[in-house]
């Protein structure tokens, strides 16, 4: 099935043996290692990506707003925490927060979204960039997610969880809602608050902006790049598939953030029905 969503001419996902798939392995490694990212347009056939995104749009109202206003470590709950630190310091700062998403459990598992994400096709393709296994993640939240931007939506200035994150756009606004990003502006050893707030204060000649088309797979280190979405301009809506894949076969999220982020309805279900398994590694 996934063979028939993937623009397997331009992208030869199911011959990654073949000439021109090594050719693309190398240089989606190469871009990655260079700028922290790299897009592939039209990665889904155009005549299944209109299906995809209005199996999408059926299921928007779905979508639980979460946080209106966070700080770019907002996954890092913990940092920060205790230190008297300036009004102004990045781990103070708080920017604007305009979305909904759509957590994995609610996406139906038919859809061609779901197949795609699913698909042993795309965790070989992945593995083959990274060189080592990929899995698809384990958290029955957090796994798959599609964001929705309507109108004067948008995404601050963050980081993410993650190290590897895969996105495809299903449907791209008439205007804004531009991805801009920051590369590799932070290390394990080295937080450098100091150019994280050259961004915060649009003073930074390090972000590169990257408008993208509905369509486009991108690979890219969240976890060390600042990254937003400017707002989205125009009735239409910004619609984002979020594919959550890892090098760890059991990985699960962190249940405060799917509280958080997918509304009460999961401190619900968990409470009377858990979801979340103990003993399993957590990200």
């Amino acid at each position: 099935m996934a063979t028939a969503i993937v623009n397997t001419e331009r992208y030869p996902l199911d011959r990654l043996q073949s000439t021109g798939a090594q050719a693309l392995l190398l240089q989606l490694r190469e871009r990655l290692q260079r700028n922290g990212s790299c897009t592939l347009p039209n990665f889904v056939s155009a005549d299944v990506l209109e299906r995809m995104a209005a199996e999408m749009r059926q299921i928007t109202h779905l979508a639980y707003p979460g946080p209106s206003e966070v700080s770019p470590y907002f996954f890092n709950y913990r940092l920060g925490e205790g230190e008297d630190l300036p009004a102004d310091h990045p781990l103070r700062r708080k920017g604007k927060r305009k979305l909904a998403q759509i957590a994995t459990d609610l996406i139906p598992v038919d859809s061609l979204l779901n197949r795609l994400y699913r698909s042993p096709l795309m965790q070989e393709f992945l593995g083959a960039v990274l060189q080592q296994p990929v899995y698809c993640n384990c958290d029955p939240y957090q796994s798959l997610n599609v964001s929705v931007m309507d109108e004067g939506g948008c995404q601050q200035w963050h980081f993410d969880a993650g190290n590897m994150v895969t996105t495809l756009l299903l449907q791209e606004p008439e205007d804004g809602g531009v991805f801009e990003y920051a590369p590799a502006i932070r290390s394990d050893d080295n937080e450098n608050f100091a150019a994280v707030q050259a961004v915060l204060d649009g003073g930074s000649d390090r972000v590169i902006r990257n408008p993208l088309r509905a369509g486009t797979l991108s690979l890219f280190r969240g976890h060390y790049s600042l990254h937003r979405v400017t707002p989205v301009t125009g009735k239409r809506q910004r619609l984002q598939a979020i594919l959550g894949y890892s090098t760890r076969p059991d990985l699960y999220g962190n249940l405060e953030s799917s509280i958080l982020h997918y509304g009460p309805r999961v401190a619900t279900i968990e409470a009377s029905s858990p979801r979340y398994p103990t003993n399993v590694a957590s990200g």
